[in-house]
């Protein structure tokens, strides 16, 4: 082999590496990319349930206020308010915020479901792409070898004189010495 022909090769080899790594540092980047929309994803899941609690709390809060002022209304108007419509107020007011509160609860905890599965598939797209780069910078690595032998089988056995024998084994340098 020339000393073209090793450097040819040995350049080939150094591109080969130099593209399988960055490959498989592209895969690494991706997944740290992924991991970090996901961890984010989570954590706007979280937010999610914590507001929809804080707002199904103001919810009630509300209520109790309206329910307060109900009482007093009927109060200063002369209705007994321990019994009758008083009651049937007071009592329609708890069940309408009750209901808004578990719904806004509800909603939240559907939001919160939604990007926790939005973190894990984005995870899963992360270490696939991680995955996903092995094996481009395998292929990459068994291409070039590939592509290295075929050339190196196809000048294979030629001298520098451009014969397809050795010296030795050639019929007519034999029959001269």
């Amino acid at each position: 082999m020339s000393g073209y022909t090793a450097a040819t090769y040995a350049v080939m080899a150094a591109a080969a590496a130099y593209s399988a790594y960055s490959t498989v540092q592209s895969g690494k980047q991706q997944q740290l990319n992924a991991d970090a929309q996901a961890d984010q994803a989570e954590l706007d899941a979280k937010t999610e349930k914590s507001a929809a609690m804080v707002q199904a709390d103001r919810i009630r809060k509300l209520a109790r206020i309206q329910q307060g002022e109900a009482t007093s209304a009927l109060a200063a108007s002369g209705v007994d308010v321990g019994e009758g419509t008083a009651l049937n107020i007071n009592r329609e007011i708890y069940e309408n915020a009750e209901e808004d509160a578990i719904l806004t609860v509800f909603g939240g905890n559907n939001r919160a479901q939604r990007l926790t599965v939005d973190a894990k598939n984005t995870r899963m797209a992360g270490n696939q792409a991680r995955s996903n780069s092995y094996g481009q910078a395998a292929s990459t690595l068994l291409s070039t070898g590939a592509s290295m032998y075929s050339g190196w089988k196809s000048s294979g056995g030629v001298n520098t004189q451009g014969q397809g024998q050795a010296l030795t084994s050639n019929p007519a340098y034999v029959r001269n010495m």
